[in-house]
């Protein structure tokens, strides 16, 4: 009887974490069409792009150049067949049940009811990271992290860095994982060959529908950006647009179709960002060696470094968009699952930089835009818990090579 019980309960609670999850969904999609226009990517830019290969017989990121690696045509074309007459709301049926799948599958189907912190966690951000959390591909990368997390979870390695992998084709910042797989993994050999299968699989892919080397192009179409208005390391210009120092504004960049700041020294920080961001890398990479070294468990380990790796990502870029939080919390989101000893700092950061990031996109969007104090201020902000988020995951991996040596 008292199993039956238990069982029973679980099972609502189950049903109530899904109901709220959609409830969270349908709320942003509601407020995002009501007010402002933050689905405009996908209701003007991504619905166009579908036409066009429809109009005029070519595949982006296959054999027409593209911003995006040719894996992110997935959910482009999954929109226009859920719903060809109307493009939003096919993308809306996607992400929605996707997302939904997502969160049932993180709780196994409702035997996995220890896992609903981590739910809760997800759920509680991307609704605070508002409308834009659904109206961009971040979504999708952060559906197959989560589940290479999850993989992860159930001692599944191999697998794992496969979804990670795939999770990078559409957006880069999962890459991180690759490197932090690396690290932890006692096989380096064996993940080397998965992950060379993994991609040729992908690359296979993209030959048979026609490829050509417009399947890298990717690689090369962000290399003309300044800095982006967005991006953390544009809190120095914004701070003298704050205080008007002469020469810093925000712009409109026609050639790349994006904002950016222009000021003293803004060429010559863009021109060497992709090496401090490199640099960063490495240096996590390195810490994450010694403390694999010092004997520290898989997981604990896997937590600290893919976050550290994700925050160099995107600290040290100098391309910045207000979805870019959800690589925050992708990476969040695994300490979370993990239960990480002292990820309670990161947590918090994450949800308050969630929750100032709907703010800045789209409430006070137009007053950033603008120059204006209290729009510009809400960015300084968040973009400085995202460099806190970092500074903290550093402290702990440094920590805990110096700790488990200290044992020895």
């Amino acid at each position: 009887m008292k199993v039956a019980a238990v069982a029973s309960a679980l099972t609502r609670k189950f049903w109530f974490v899904l109901a709220i999850g959609l409830l969270a969904q349908l709320t942003l999609i509601w407020l995002g069409t009501a007010s402002g226009d933050p689905f405009g990517d996908v209701r003007y830019t991504y619905s166009a792009w579908v036409t066009s290969m429809i109009d005029h017989q070519y595949i982006l990121g296959i054999n027409e150049p593209w911003v995006y690696p040719f894996i992110a045509l997935i959910p482009l074309w999954l929109a226009h067949f859920a719903n060809p007459a109307d493009y939003m709301t096919g993308w809306f049926l996607v992400t929605v049940n996707l997302n939904m799948l997502t969160l049932a599958y993180l709780l196994g189907w409702g035997k996995k009811m220890e896992r609903a912190k981590s739910a809760w966690f997800l759920i509680a951000c991307i609704f605070l990271c508002g409308p834009v959390a659904l109206g961009r591909f971040e979504v999708f990368s952060l559906i197959l992290t989560v589940i290479g997390a999850i993989a992860l979870c159930n001692n599944k390695e191999a697998k794992s860095m496969q979804f990670f992998n795939l999770a990078a084709w559409i957006k880069v910042a999962p890459v991180a994982a690759l490197f932090t797989g690396f690290v932890i993994t006692e096989s380096k050999r064996k993940f080397i060959l998965n992950l060379v299968y993994g991609t040729a699989a992908i690359l296979l892919v993209g030959l048979a529908l026609g490829g050509n080397s417009s399947m890298f192009s990717f690689v090369g179409m962000q290399s003309g950006r300044g800095v982006q208005v967005e991006s953390t390391i544009a809190i120095f210009w914004l701070v003298q647009i704050i205080f008007n120092v002469a020469g810093a504004k925000i712009y409109y960049d026609n050639e790349i179709l994006t904002f950016q700041v222009s000021g003293f020294g803004v060429t010559e920080v863009a021109s060497i960002m992709t090496l401090v961001q490199f640099s960063a890398l490495a240096i996590t990479i390195w810490l994450g060696f010694r403390a694999k070294k010092a004997g520290v468990d898989k997981n604990t380990l896997f937590a600290w470094i893919f976050l550290t790796a994700t925050l160099d990502l995107l600290v040290f870029n100098k391309v910045g968009s207000p979805q870019y939080e959800l690589w925050v919390i992708g990476a969040a989101f695994v300490g979370v699952l993990f239960g990480t000893a002292n990820w309670k700092p990161v947590v918090w950061l994450t949800v308050f930089s969630s929750g100032l990031s709907w703010l800045i996109f789209p409430i006070f969007y137009g007053d950033l835009l603008d120059g204006k104090p209290l729009g510009v201020s809400l960015l300084i902000v968040r973009n400085l818990a995202v460099v806190a988020i970092l500074v903290w995951s550093n402290m702990q991996l440094m920590k805990l090579g110096k700790k488990e040596l200290a044992l020895k």
